[in-house]
């Protein structure tokens, strides 16, 4: 897979619940329909970890109609490409809704929040009694001579689990970094670590050293689980850090015998 490949995949990645906020678009008594909607700022914050802040930026002009255009630039290696799109002024925040929502939708372009159209229609019921959650969940509808009504909007990671299936990869390298945390690894041990855990073993012995620069993008998924399935038999047995000794000790006398000293 290219960078741009890699980089558009992890663009498109969906948001959890905790990025995502709600409005009622219209209520019906007990029940309402909701639309979701993603603030500027995880936008910003998707671009900021995918790409990194220094290789995104974002330009804005406007039309004679007023329309505001928000040009998106991504840069990987030395290529920049960008892709655009516009929105008018809003009701509520006039200029700056309007910039938001320009840039919001030349996210979209680039596949950021893309999934939350895929939504279709979202109900949820209401009732008088305010729900003890967090309040960004919290749906409100009130109509004049009536109560105001509460509602707690769905979870978009399970409205949506079943499009986008937990990736193996993903699960393996997490299933790497339980052990790793378990075993209270310093990250300045990580490097040496890995290494032991990507060397060849066998009844306890290392025949050859393991990868100096452990690049998971680079791997087989079978290459991870078995890196993953080592990490936690060491764990499980309680020799974790004897078997990292033991690689450094091995590591030593070969590079001795090689001259490497």
């Amino acid at each position: 897979m290219s960078n741009w490949e890699t980089v558009c995949k992890k663009l498109a990645q969906p948001f959890n619940d905790e990025d995502v906020f709600w409005r009622v678009d219209r209520s019906f008594g007990s029940w309402a329909r909701v639309l979701c909607y993603l603030d500027a700022r995880a936008v910003m914050d998707r671009l900021d970890a995918v790409v990194g802040p220094q290789n995104w930026r974002d330009v804005y002009e406007e039309t004679q109609s007023g329309k505001n255009i928000c040009t998106l630039f991504i840069r990987v290696g030395d290529d920049w490409v960008s892709k655009s799109d516009g929105a008018g002024n809003t009701n509520i925040e006039g200029d700056k809704g309007g910039l938001s929502d320009a840039f919001k939708r030349a996210g979209v372009k680039w596949g950021i929040g893309r999934h939350l159209y895929s939504l279709g229609e979202t109900k949820v019921n209401l009732s008088e009694q305010r729900p003890t959650c967090a309040k960004h969940y919290l749906v409100v509808a009130s109509k004049r001579g009536e109560k105001t009504k509460y509602g707690v909007a769905p979870s978009i990671q399970q409205m949506q689990s079943h499009l986008y299936p937990p990736d193996p990869r993903d699960e393996a390298l997490e299933s790497i970094r339980s052990v790793l945390r378990s075993e209270s690894v310093l990250r300045e041990r990580i490097p040496v670590v890995m290494e032991a855990a990507t060397a060849e073993y066998k009844d306890g012995k290392f025949y050859s050293l393991g990868q100096k620069e452990f690049v998971p993008c680079n791997m087989t998924l079978d290459e991870l689980l078995e890196v993953s399935l080592r990490l936690h038999l060491w764990h499980k047995e309680g020799v974790f850090d004897i078997a990292v000794g033991n690689y450094e000790t091995f590591k030593h006398h070969l590079m001795k015998a090689e001259g490497g000293e």
